[in-house]
């Protein structure tokens, strides 16, 4: 019974290289979507990204400028943060 079937399998043989060929573009095709689709995300990500470094940076120039003008009150609040820290710290 086996033999039969062996048989009619051997006389009708499958390209396979057609069906390499559709999945193979098939993939490509995939491929070009998702990247086109992720793309804009991407995108605005990095907008997003560059305008906050921005804000940050003028942010940290602020803080800069106010340790600048108040020298003493930013050495009592430094102080006093690790003050704080160390105390939380300890803290079991």
């Amino acid at each position: 019974m086996q033999s039969n079937e062996t048989t009619t399998t051997q006389a009708n043989p499958i390209d396979l290289s057609d069906v390499k060929a559709a999945l193979l573009m098939a993939v490509d095709l995939g491929y070009e979507v998702i990247k086109e689709v992720a793309q804009k995300p991407i995108e605005a990500g990095e907008d997003v990204a560059k305008k906050a470094c921005e804000e940050g940076k003028k942010v940290v120039e602020k803080g800069v400028g106010a340790a600048k003008e108040h020298p003493l009150a930013t050495l009592l609040i430094a102080f006093g943060l690790g003050f704080l820290v160390v105390k939380l710290l300890k803290r079991k």
